[in-house]
């Protein structure tokens, strides 16, 4: 039988999950992640997910990396060089002049990759039609080649004003320094990003810059570490951040593609199961040990963004913006807290009890873990709280020590505070839940979404804790908790399609006067995209052209993007474009100006290629009753009854299709513990899939109905 692996190194730990062709789940795993070593934590989990078959049973192996966002968190890049149209030298510098936070005099940006001392200007102008203004003569490349020796840089950038409208300067540079310095890496804008906002673009040039070495000897050891087990080459798939998988000589080329991989490897599999399950509408939410994440999939389907900033703390989409790099590049849109297991608590200097952004990581990890590690986290409020059995962390691999989480807690927090150790450990999980429910507000209510109307479904280590609390904080109908839900962003792995995004800038009113010119920039997009299909070996029957544009009224600054029709453009497309524009104006912001014209400014085509998604297993039938899953009882608090209540405890493994759990409960497997509060009950459906729901349609006064209990 043929199997697949998927690996996804997250911030904590690495999750490996081995599934056969039928789609049953043959092992899964939850190994330490190591930031120092990640090629490392690779070999370790896939060692571990192959105990279990021969390396030629395996047929493909799928990898979601944190490698190239630590790169650039730890600035850890290529020592890169920029160079740019004289009088831009302060490009990076200068950036959008945007505050994070208006108020805020202690606000700092992420320094620059590339420090100024490193930044080249070279005499040449292009004007903004394209023409040239300032002809870039042989003398000013031998100039720019000699700065270039004195920089020592390991890699080159080139960004040029106007460039996306006309490439030949940059790539007669190019050309002229790659043949000056074959040991160096040549990289000019108009490759990467095709497209106009000069800062940006030239942001985005200077990741792949920094990151492409790194990444390059990243995939490289992989890859020869697989040969030397066994492997063939050619298994390895690398997933992107716009929620596809590309070999790893594609990642190497856009490695700016894939520092939101992990995550959307997640959203790709709740989107995956959601339609499995019927459900149209669900937020997406992962709780692991550094960070949560949510998204939003509408009608079945997930949004993509191209804003998005690397390093900058809190994802962009939660205020805290403008402080890192930003990177143009499609990526699944996502919100992002300092909220996971590994979170440390602590109180300020004004006495105020604060949850993050502070991660204990692996290493030391929380105090329960007897690592070393003295501060308080959400893990350890767990474990003290009764939620997190001690004994059955990570399936019974490791013990928790709850009497050393009670300490930290007490010491840091209880004291301090002049409180119990409950009630402080109480408040650890009240406010990383506020954190969390914001972020479920961001991708819902602030898109003037009714959280009601969508399912949750929550995986990650801890996202199944969590989910519960926040599901009734937002009234959120139903909580779904997949199979393996510590391990699911791994298993998303396995769901996704080979992808990749092209673009080209257009800037044209959406008129049949510029048909011929959008139909142009389409065809010259698509062909690239149909290039990277070709490169990348995808049969022609599995291949498919998603079109999507960024449009906006002549005089808006930002656009928003659309899905474009299929076929060439006469008037009925044109048409419809602007209906499809219209549409999703009036969505986002309750207008739209139907007589107004619209401009196209970037169209964007996805090179997909199709891959087989095995079914989902079915479960074992069992009656309503779920007592031969019992496993014992115990007092845990619940944060609805402000104190503990006994209750009983039910091992997952042992759950059939359609058993049903009334709350209080928990429901513990080895990679994640769900906790069904009182208000609610929990059933398992056909695939193993447990549904959590209220009791009652509503409750009012469940606090205080659960507070004596």
């Amino acid at each position: 039988m043929k199997y697949s692996v998927g690996v996804d190194i997250g911030g904590t730990f690495t999750d490996v999950v081995l599934m056969d062709a039928r789609g049953a789940i043959v092992a899964e795993h939850k190994v330490d992640t190591t930031p120092a070593a990640l090629e490392a934590c690779f070999v370790e989990a896939l060692s571990r997910a192959s105990e279990k078959c021969r390396p030629e049973d395996i047929h493909r192996i799928l990898h979601a990396t944190t490698v190239a966002t630590n790169s650039v968190l730890e600035g850890k890049g290529a020592r890169t060089a920029l160079v740019v149209t004289e009088g831009f030298r302060d490009i990076l510098e200068i950036a959008r002049q945007r505050r994070p936070s208006l108020y805020d005099l202690k606000a700092e940006r992420a320094r620059p990759l590339v420090p100024r001392r490193l930044c080249i200007e070279v005499r040449e102008r292009l004007g903004s039609d394209g023409s040239v203004v300032t002809p870039l003569q042989d003398s000013e490349l031998q100039r720019i080649a000699a700065c270039v020796e004195g920089t020592r840089a390991e890699s080159v950038v080139i960004a040029l004003l106007f460039s996306y409208l006309n490439a030949s300067h940059e790539q007669k540079l190019r050309d002229y320094l790659s043949k000056s310095f074959p040991q160096k890496l040549v990289i000019a804008s108009s490759d990467v990003i095709p497209e106009f906002r000069e800062f940006e673009r030239t942001s985005t040039a200077v990741l792949v810059g920094y990151l492409k070495p790194i990444f390059a000897a990243y995939t490289k050891n992989l890859s020869n570490e697989l040969v030397s087990r066994g492997h063939a080459a050619g298994k390895l798939l690398i997933m992107n951040s716009a929620g596809g998988v590309m070999s790893p000589d594609a990642a190497r080329d856009r490695p700016h593609a894939i520092v939101e991989s992990g995550p959307a490897a997640g959203v790709i599999a709740a989107a995956t199961l959601a339609e499995q399950l019927g459900e149209k509408n669900v937020i997406s939410f992962d709780m692991g040990g550094t960070t949560a994440k949510a998204s939003l999939i509408e009608s079945g389907a997930y949004r993509t963004t191209t804003e998005y900033e690397i390093g900058g703390g809190v994802h962009q989409s939660l205020a805290v913006r403008f402080t890192g790099y930003p990177i143009k590049a499609p990526m699944i849109d996502l919100t992002e807290c300092s909220a996971g297991g590994g979170s440390i608590a602590s109180v300020d200097d004004v006495g105020v009890l604060k949850v993050g952004p502070r991660s204990a990581g692996a290493d030391p990890g929380p105090a329960c873990y007897g690592r070393g590690g003295t501060e308080p986290t959400v893990t350890d409020a767990n474990v003290v709280l009764g939620r997190i059995n001690p004994d059955y962390f990570v399936g019974g691999e490791a013990r928790l020590d709850r009497r050393l989480a009670r300490a930290a807690i007490e010491s840091r927090i209880a004291r301090p505070l002049g409180m119990t150790v409950m009630e402080a450990a109480a408040g650890i999980i009240d406010i990383v839940n506020a954190h969390m429910a914001r972020i479920l507000r961001v991708v819902s209510v602030a898109r003037g979404l009714d959280p009601r109307d969508f399912a949750l479904i929550a995986f990650g280590g801890a996202g199944p804790l969590h989910a519960a609390d926040l599901a009734a904080d937002l009234g959120i109908p139903r909580v779904i908790v997949p199979e393996a839900p510590g391990v699911f962003s791994a298993l998303g792995l396995l769901w996704a399609d080979l992808r990749a995004d092209f673009s080209s800038t257009v800037r044209r009113n959406v008129t049949r006067d510029h048909a011929e010119h959008i139909q142009g920039a389409l065809g010259r997009v698509e062909a690239e995209a149909q290039a990277w299909l070709e490169r990348e070996k995808v049969p022609a029957k599995r291949r498919a052209l998603a079109r999507s544009a960024e449009m906006r009224y002549p005089l808006q600054n930002y656009e928003i993007n659309v899905p474009l029709p299929a076929g060439r453009v006469n008037a009925a497309w044109i048409a419809r474009a602007c209906k499809a524009f219209h549409a999703v104006h009036q969505r986002l912001y309750s207008y739209c100006d139907r007589e107004e014209q619209v401009q196209l400014v970037n169209v964007r085509v996805a090179a997909v290629g199709r891959t087989d998604r095995p079914r989902p297993r079915l479960l074992d039938r069992g009656g309503a009753s779920a007592q031969p899953a019992l496993k014992g009882r115990r007092k845990v608090h619940f944060q609805e009854a402000g104190s503990f209540v006994d209750c009983p405890v039910y091992e997952r493994n042992r759950l059939r299709a359609g058993n049903r759990v009334a709350g209080p409960a928990l429901i513990e497997q080895a990679d994640s513990t769900v906790v069904v509060p009182p208000s609610m009950s929990a059933a398992v459906d056909v695939h193993g899939r447990i549904v959590l729901g209220l009791k009652v349609k509503s409750a009012p006064s469940r606090k205080a109905q659960w507070a004596k209990a």
